[in-house]
């Protein structure tokens, strides 16, 4: 049901999506390199990296969630697991796990199923190896790193899945030519880097590519298989 806007609960979602997307850019300025974004991802951009979950017959999955933010992408996803699903969520930033946190407390799809998250605060290279995952929803800025953080990600990520194991990520669109063509040349070099591995997509098999416009910048969302 929508909230009229005359409703108080209206004037706490606004104020809440305001402070989220100011943490938002207040991240993004001060941690440019692991934020990425300055905005959060729009409800139709998260709809569609969460594809793989919305499936009315799937079994249960373990799902993967690298780079939440505030949780733009986390609250969809919430609302889709189901009984047997398990959900584990990695941010490397601590003002961003913060926020995140106080934002879940206060949704009924995480308090009807927090037995089946878990928190993982620290980088996505030195996530745990245990049961292999079923699915990841990544929003990691790959642009913004080092060829060898990226291949180190890479590596981790194949650690943690198996051949059937997709993950969807997603970037801006123009944003690899844009990189390449705009800044100092060593940050050409490095994103021309990076750009090759993620052109080859690092070994991984890709499946998809989806672009969704309705986001503050257009994305281009990918499926790979990443231990295929």
């Amino acid at each position: 049901m929508a909230t009229s806007p005359n409703s108080p609960l209206f004037g706490d979602r606004i104020v809440s999506m305001l402070k989220e997307n100011l943490v938002f850019l207040r991240e993004f300025l001060l941690e440019f390199k692991t934020t990425g974004a300055c905005f959060p991802t729009s409800k139709w951009a998260a709809q569609a990296l969460i594809t793989p979950l919305r499936s009315p017959h799937r079994p249960p999955k373990r799902i993967l969630e690298l780079g939440p933010g505030t949780g733009s992408v986390t609250i969809p996803i919430l609302r889709e697991l189901r009984p047997g699903d398990s959900l584990t969520i990695c941010e490397i930033n601590p003002r961003f796990m913060k926020q995140l946190k106080e934002t879940l407390e206060r949704e009924t799809a995480f308090n009807r199923c927090k037995d089946q998250v878990t928190f993982f605060e620290g980088a996505a290279q030195d996530l745990p190896v245990t049961e292999p995952y079923d699915l990841i929803v990544c929003a990691l800025p790959f642009l913004n790193f080092d060829l060898d953080t990226v291949k180190a990600i890479f590596s981790r990520l194949r650690d943690v899945s198996t051949p059937d194991t997709l993950m969807t990520y997603y970037e801006y669109i123009g944003a690899r030519k844009f990189n390449q063509t705009v800044g100092a040349p060593s940050r050409k070099d490095r994103v021309n880097q990076v750009n090759e591995f993620l052109r080859q997509s690092g070994g991984v098999q890709n499946v998809d590519c989806t672009k969704v416009w309705l986001n503050l910048f257009p994305i281009s969302i990918y499926t790979v298989r990443p231990a295929a």
